[in-house]
């Protein structure tokens, strides 16, 4: 969806209150909101993506969806989310050309097409470990061809963007980052939105439901798992899989969850604005800056579930934390060392200044 600068929102709805300014409350609030979102989803991304990259027993076929997720988290992260305080501490000006601008704008519909493509393939994966734990893994080739094919189809999908996003400069002197490429008195704009607002939300969305059912009627159902085999190696095998996937079955529903919560509020305000009253709603633009600030917590909470809810992941956050604290006790140690050391050596001095005089 597009963003508070965007010409169907922020513009539409500041030009005739071109005063407007956030309340102090206000603006501190989302000053600090900014920068949660910034420190929690660079740092927690970042150790998510070098796990996965240096340590080989994460490379299962889920934790590279889950690393594909966390790259696209970052990208939000170190782009938009930067350019966005620029122009919320510039009164909501746009400072940073045409072409930060087109690459911003489309950021938000490329890296969601990717989350919610790796939110899918997680789904699909788990389902087929479920209800088919026969079947053989994915491989290292299929995992990168799927998140191959899953950033083609994000770019295709957010291509428009680049052609119809530019700066806008109005006689008052405000530059706003909006969709000026788009054909006068036409709605091809709305009939995009709406389509993004299809694929990237209620489509994917449906699709998990649907396949996260089935798995768990046809798990309930089916009495393969639970009975022994002639085999024990195909027994411990099947039950491992099956383990291994109700241990995904909780992450996955905490970051659809949270995919879910971040991505409605953005929606609603765009056919609230198109089809409703919120253009003379007096409370409008607390509604409109708090909306834009949910697609990007998004990217912040999604390491904090990996965190609490994966184990492998988890137990890389705590040695992280713990050697972050032992080195504050080494810091704290070696400050103390050198403090008691020169403390001996003016004590040192003075004794034998002492003894000078008194010889």
């Amino acid at each position: 969806m597009p963003d508070v600068n965007s010409s169907l929102t922020f513009e539409n709805i500041t030009k005739p209150m071109e005063s407007w300014s956030e309340p102090l409350a206000m603006r501190w609030t989302l000053r600090l909101l900014y920068i949660l979102v910034f420190l929690f989803g660079i740092v927690g991304n970042v150790v998510v993506c070098i796990a996965v990259i240096r340590r080989k027993r994460l490379r299962s076929s889920n934790n590279l969806f889950t690393f594909n997720l966390a790259c696209a988290d970052l990208i939000v992260v170190i782009i938009y989310v930067p350019t966005q305080m620029t122009a919320f501490e510039n009164g909501h000006n746009w400072a940073l050309g045409d072409t930060m601008c087109r690459i911003a704008y489309i950021i938000i519909p490329l890296c969601l097409s990717a989350s919610i493509g790796s939110l899918l393939a997680i789904t699909v994966n788990r389902y087929r470990a479920m209800v088919y734990p026969m079947k053989p893994k994915l491989t290292m080739g299929k995992i990168k061809l799927i998140i191959a094919v899953m950033w083609i189809t994000s770019l295709f999908i957010a291509l428009p963007i680049i052609f119809v996003a530019g700066t806008e400069t109005y006689e008052n002197g405000q530059t706003y980052c909006s969709e000026p490429g788009w054909p006068d008195g036409s709605n091809i704009d709305k009939v995009y939105w709406i389509s993004i607002f299809l694929l990237q939300y209620v489509v994917p969305l449906a699709v998990i439901i649907i396949l996260s059912t089935i798995a768990a009627w046809r798990l309930r159902k089916n009495t393969l798992f639970n009975r022994r085999r002639g085999s024990l190696v195909i027994t411990k095998a099947v039950r491992r899989r099956m383990h291994q996937g109700a241990k995904i079955t909780k992450l996955l529903f905490a970051l659809v969850c949270i995919y879910a919560i971040c991505m409605l509020p953005q929606h609603v305000v765009f056919f609230w604005m198109e089809y409703g009253n919120l253009k003379q709603m007096g409370f409008k633009m607390y509604i409109f800056r708090f909306s834009n600030v949910f697609p990007m917590a998004n990217c912040a909470l999604n390491p904090i579930a990996y965190g609490t809810l994966n184990k492998e992941f988890g137990m890389v956050f705590k040695r992280l934390l713990r050697r972050k604290w032992k080195l504050r006790i080494r810091l704290r140690c070696w400050r103390k060392r050198d403090v008691e050391e020169v403390t001996d050596v003016e004590g040192q001095e003075k004794t034998n200044i002492v003894l000078k005089e008194f010889l």
